[in-house]
């Protein structure tokens, strides 16, 4: 019986685990010196183990502060200068307060994204960026469990199915999850995008190994030419607009 592990490694061993690509992300924006806001920031910057390390992304900033609804994953985060318990559509931080914002599977909890995109702008400086990583919503995995499973269920299912724990499990909306609605939503605030990259991270299904085999194969097919866009993540940087200029 093959391993989660092992699957990957015979079918799929060119695919990058969203959260290391997430990481050579950071490590092109994090700028020495920079002012840096992690929205959504739970326990750590990221979990991936490839490109730099989440220690030395954070010791690069001047001040790296981070924003989460649950307090006590706030405070299991170590390499947060400062902390607090905010809704990402009132932040509690004066306008052009950051040169960088960043959120690590984030967006597909936003129930109000414009709201948030919005605050985002606002205390990003001018020039500044905000950088993601989230699910494509056109990965017909995505689609079907969105449009087909009640949040509840798809709770469930990530705990059954992906191994989580539930208290880092979160509803999901995906109303931020596609490039035509990140493209909409800068058009409405103050923000315009410089990247966004559709790419496959490794498959959902973790504790049984047959429908590991079978999503992996279904990854590998879809990893290049047209069927790239209907991979299962999206990477993207967004650059503030200077409206006063």
């Amino acid at each position: 019986m093959p391993t989660y592990d092992e699957v990957i490694q015979r079918v799929i061993p060119e695919v990058e685990f969203h959260q290391n690509r997430y990481a050579r992300g950071l490590a092109a924006s994090v700028r020495p010196g920079c002012r840096w806001l992690d929205v959504g920031a739970g326990t750590s910057l990221h979990a991936g183990w490839i490109g730099l390390k989440a220690k030395d992304l954070a010791d690069r900033a001047e001040l790296l502060v981070g924003c989460d609804l649950a307090e006590e994953h706030l405070l299991q985060n170590s390499l947060l200068d400062s902390a607090t318990v905010a809704d990402a559509t009132r932040l509690p931080f004066c306008d052009d307060s950051f040169d960088l914002v960043t959120a690590n599977m984030v967006l597909e909890h936003l129930e109000e994204p414009e709201n948030v995109f919005s605050e985002v702008a606002r205390v990003l400086a001018p020039g500044g960026h905000f950088v993601f990583v989230t699910p494509n919503l056109h990965s017909p995995v995505v689609w079907a469990a969105s449009l087909l499973l009640s949040k509840t269920v798809r709770k469930r299912l990530s705990q059954l199915l992906e191994g989580r724990v539930e208290e880092h499990i979160f509803h999901t909306f995906y109303r931020a999850n596609s490039r035509s609605a990140i493209r909409k939503l800068c058009e409405r605030v103050a923000l315009r995008v410089e990247e966004i990259d559709t790419f496959n991270s490794y498959p959902f299904m973790r504790r049984f190994w047959p429908l590991t085999t079978i999503e992996a194969f279904w990854i590998n097919a879809i990893s290049r030419g047209p069927f790239k866009a209907f991979t299962t993540n999206l990477f993207g940087v967004l650059a503030k607009v200077d409206r006063r200029a």
